[in-house]
């Protein structure tokens, strides 16, 4: 690997120790730490990706911590698996375990209504319990990506609050699964009221100090945060820095941690234990919402959990426009952990770790993306139709939901169009129902590079979601 993209690299293999009564590693562990340093080399390369953190533990044991590329492109600053990154929505699967660390305590139960703990509740969220902001299945609208409150001024807990309670419902409590932002942020304010004490500084108590996570705590911009990673966005030339946010939207319970990959192993060591938590607790987190018809999703408490190529995850990812994305694997039943880390926007990190899982357990190595028949070819030439329009910088007339329409400026449709020229195949490779929305995946190929084009469309056609991910 060419020095400009791996910086430093720190190998715990074979010889570290995390948690009593670790097995001992497999022979061929260093032919497998080779086989993963080959697949983040040709990543960064192909993508050229700023920096990124990576630890594996298989069996107890921390396999490997790397650091590749740069932390900081202004400072030439290394990364290392000491690199303090955004961990973003990662920070959920904390806030739940506080949650629980009160259920434990009896403080609290999972199905108390929302409405006795914080006041200033609607009357229409009569029947939201905590139970439901866990899973995700309240129906309150997300602040975040549909705002109540601009991202770029700082707001303080109860005035999101104050701005959300007016708006409808998106559905009845526990009818159907929608991620929304808010329901970890009024997590973190039921937090604060049953203990006195901001989220934050709950879990540096509860769990960042017991288990010696000495480098994870709330993001603050005014703090002087050693090793700290610059985010950034790719642009039509080159790295830029990523979206300024407010302070306080920042910090907040649903995404507003720091932390390293190797205080994060630290984590994963103690959920294979009861120092936090019980195993049966755990348990409860890691078992999918059932909803109000009895189908399950595919969301705890804090955790996403499915089954992969017959393999059980345990996961949460993190994404942001400041410029980072996180991602957390457990494969319970094969004893494997991936973590990664990195300071850039528009890499499918999920995919990512999914190739680094497949060196220790190939079954999980992702396939290639397989276009599939479009039973719908009108959007698809919609968003054909819409992008043409970019190029020739007109306006489509396309409808988009208001936040998405205040991140897609003019100024950035025309950087997005110089950056990746004219668009030549649009392929279909997922389609999907999302409660009132609808969701689709598709294999775009520009003259320069292809990509994953993410688009949902709302219950009133706006377009949502528009994103794209270096796969």
């Amino acid at each position: 690997m060419t020095s400009r993209w791996r910086q430093t690299v720190c190998v715990f293999a074979v010889f570290a120790r995390i948690a009593a009564g670790a097995e001992r590693p497999p022979a061929d562990a260093a032919q497998q730490v080779s086989r993963v340093d080959e697949v983040i080399r040709q990543v960064m390369e192909k993508k050229t990706i700023p920096g990124l953190s990576l630890a594996v533990v298989r069996g107890g044991q921390l396999v490997m911590a790397i650091g590749y590329g740069m932390a900081n492109l202004e400072w030439q600053a290394p990364a290392t698996a000491e690199t303090v990154w955004q961990i973003q929505s990662m920070t959920k699967s904390f806030t739940a375990t506080g949650i629980m660390l009160l259920v434990e305590d009896g403080k609290l139960k999972v199905d108390d209504k929302v409405s006795a703990y914080l006041d200033g509740t609607p009357e229409k969220w009569k029947n939201i319990t905590i139970r439901h902001l866990l899973t995700h299945t309240s129906g309150i609208e997300d602040f975040i990506n549909q705002p109540t409150a601009s991202l770029r001024l700082d707001v303080t807990e109860e005035e999101v609050l104050k701005a959300t309670a007016p708006r409808p419902l998106n559905f009845q409590p526990g009818e159907r699964y929608a991620y929304s932002n808010t329901n970890y942020h009024l997590l973190a304010m039921i937090i604060r009221k049953v203990t006195g004490k901001a989220y934050g500084d709950f879990l540096r108590e509860r769990i960042f100090e017991p288990l010696g996570m000495r480098d994870t705590r709330v993001n603050n911009l005014s703090e002087i945060v050693p090793r700290r990673a610059a985010g950034y966005k790719l642009g039509p030339d080159g790295w830029r820095n990523g979206e300024i946010i407010a302070p306080t939207v920042l910090a907040y319970g649903g995404g507003g941690l720091l932390s390293t990959v190797l205080d994060l192993v630290k984590w994963d060591a103690a959920l294979d234990t009861e120092k936090i938590l019980k195993k049966a607790t755990l348990e409860q987190m890691w078992t999918p919402a059932t909803l109000n018809n009895g189908k399950a999703t595919t969301y705890g408490f804090g955790w996403s959990v499915e089954t992969i190529a017959g393999h059980r995850c345990i996961s949460h990812g993190g994404a942001h426009v400041t410029g980072f994305l996180s991602f957390f694997a457990r494969y319970p039943n094969d004893r494997l952990t991936v973590i990664v880390c990195v300071n850039c926007m528009g890499l499918g990190i999920e995919r990512l770790a999914r190739r680094v899982a497949g060196v220790f357990v190939p079954a999980l190595t992702p396939g290639e993306p397989h276009v599939i028949e479009d039973k719908e070819p009108e959007v698809a030439g919609r968003l054909k139709a819409m992008y043409a329009h970019w190029v020739a910088g007109e306006d489509a007339g396309t409808r988009f939901t208001l936040p998405l329409a205040k991140e897609l400026t003019k100024a950035k449709r025309d950087e997005l169009v110089e950056w990746l020229g004219p668009l030549q195949t649009l392929g279909l490779l997922e389609s999907k129902a999302d409660g009132d929305a609808h969701y689709y995946r598709y294999l775009a190929t520009f003259q320069s590079m292809s990509m994953i084009l993410h688009v949902r469309f709302n219950k009133d056609g706006e377009i949502s979601e528009f994103r794209a991910n270096l796969e």
